[in-house]
Parts: structure tokens; sequence; C-alpha cells
């Protein structure tokens, strides 16, 4: 896997102040889809994004190289969505975009595209599922605010919580634990999560993603976010990025050191799991670009998040 660090103007003439602008032009992209999403003290310390439709076509192009890039964007849902398929007739993998964001017991998740809302209804209202009628949307509560629901009417799906409340409507279906989690995603009024300058210079960084996580974990001075940018299952670019909130040419430095010497929580050293990789400074954040194999799995980025792996990389 080669690795590069593109530096403004690398791919064009655009700066590092364009990036999030060269997002927003993109109306499916991942900056677009954060402007659908209200910014809350809650929800805004952790985005997953998912372009599904993109991930189908790589998925279908090539499966076992592009299986690690699906599941983003409804990460709460992933071990649920195929019995959501089975018995309630909506398949999330069969949707266009997915967010969520938040953390257990504060988060939210909404669906973007086209499905039956009507044999949706149906499905939730035979099931004795309490609904309220707001416009063209239906509000279904299930249970009370983060109750888990194992004998409720969705327990067999989710009986977590995460359907407690699900709002359908044409063209979306959003989900959370609790009332105020709808509005996140359906009413997002003045302040968006595209209005927050460092999701706003984290979403810059990744570009039009397929898929996608931001965090900003509690105590940490340094705010990450990793991705996968398929434009076709030819053109792959895995990113990480990282942005601290002091100097950061000092962590491009101790990046660079860590990258020729150090290791990884797993004690594989970071030559060996980002090779050849480089550092550079944009806006105020660290981007590492690489490219996947091309026969390689793609994807496996997005662990170095889940495994905290980006912190020791950080320092």
């Amino acid at each position: 896997m080669a690795v590069t660090v593109l530096v403004s103007g690398a791919c064009s003439s655009s700066t590092g102040s364009d990036w999030a602008d060269q997002a927003a032009s993109a109306p499916s992209g991942l900056l677009g889809a954060l402007g659908k999403v209200a910014a809350t003290a809650e929800d805004k310390n952790y985005v997953e994004y998912g372009d599904l439709a993109k991930v189908r076509e790589l998925v279908r192009k090539d499966k076992e190289r592009f299986l690690n890039v699906a599941g983003y964007g409804y990460g709460q849902l992933s071990a649920t969505s195929v019995l959501m398929a089975e018995q309630l007739g909506f398949d999330p993998q069969a949707m266009d975009q997915a967010v969520t964001a938040g953390t257990p017991p504060k988060w939210a998740g909404v669906f973007w595209g086209k499905y039956d809302v009507a044999k949706l209804d149906r499905e939730l209202a035979g099931r004795d599922i309490t609904s309220s009628k707001s416009g063209g949307a239906t509000l279904w509560t299930s249970a009370g605010d983060n109750e888990l629901s194992i004998d409720g009417p969705l327990g067999e799906i989710a009986p977590t919580g995460q359907l407690n409340n699900i709002r359908t409507a044409d063209g979306s279906l959003a989900y959370a634990p609790t009332k105020a989690g709808i509005d996140w995603v359906t009413n997002p009024g003045g302040g968006t999560l595209a209005d927050d300058a460092g999701l706003r210079k984290l979403a810059g960084c990744l570009g039009d993603a397929t898929a996608a996580i931001m965090s900003r974990p509690d105590g940490d001075s340094t705010a990450y976010a990793v991705g996968v940018r398929a434009p076709s299952a030819d053109d792959v670019t895995e990113v990480v990025c990282l942005a601290p909130s002091g100097d950061a040419n000092g962590l491009r430095d101790r990046v660079e050191r860590e990258l020729s010497d150090g290791s990884a929580r797993s004690g594989q050293p970071w030559t060996e799991v980002l090779p050849g990789a480089k550092a550079d400074v944009v806006d105020g954040v660290v981007r590492i670009q690489s490219t996947p194999a091309a026969n390689g799995p793609v994807g496996l980025v997005m662990r170095l998040l889940v495994s905290n792996d980006l912190a020791v990389l950080a320092g």
C-alpha cells in the first residue's frame, strides 16, 4: 500500500481553505449531509457517514475488496439491518446516504433515499406502535426515551432501544432512542454540523468521502477523521486527518517520527501499516493519504480510529 500526503494544490489549483468548499459543492457529499443535522453538544463529537449508493456499486464490482467499507453511516443498526429488511421490509443497505451523530445514550441516525413508506407504515401500525403525524411524516414511538425494548413491538429486531423512535417520510427515515434525537436529524434549525468549524475542517480534509468517521474524544486535544474516497473501484484513496488544538506543525513532526520508526497498538510497525507515509499540514490539519494495493482490501484505515491507533500516532 503506497501512501502519500498531499499538500494544498497537489491535485488541483485549490488551496487548503478550499477543501470544505469543494466538499460542499457536491449535493450528495459528506459536508452536504452534515448540513442536514443539527449541531448539539451531544452529537458533534462523533459523526459517521456513508454514501450507501456508492458502496453498493463498489461491492457489486468487487465484494471481497470493498466489504470493509460497507455499514458506515448506520453503525448503531449494523447488527440489525438484515432483520429490518426481513421483518419490516426496510433495507438500510438499499438507501442512498446515512449519517449517525452522537454516542450512546445520546445519538440519532438518518437514512436518505427512496423506500416504500406506506408499506413500512402499515408494518409498524400492525405492531400496535404509537404514532403521530406531522405534515407528510409519521413518528412511531415503541418505547420511552432510552428504554430497553426487549419485550416491545420491535424488541426482536432492536432490543437495546435503537428503534424506540422512527420517523418515516418520503425520502428519509430517521431513528433514535429518544424523541429529541429525531429532531436533530429532521429539524436542524439554524446551526448544523456543517457550521461547526472543527467538523467542517475535518470534512474538507476527507473530501468527497464514500465512508467517513469524525471523532473528538473527551479530554483529547486532537480531533480525528478517517475515510475512504472511491469515485470508482479503480480510483481509491484512504485518508487520515489529525486536527490538533495547538501546533499542527509540531504534530506533523511527531507523526513523521512515528511513521518512520514507531508502531501501532498491535505492535506492527507504522512502516508496514502505512508504508512510505509522509505528512504535511494544510489549513491546520495533518492529512495522510493512502492508495491501497490494486487487489488489496479497502477500508482498513477506518479501523485505526476504532482501535485507538490514531491517538497513538498523534501522541
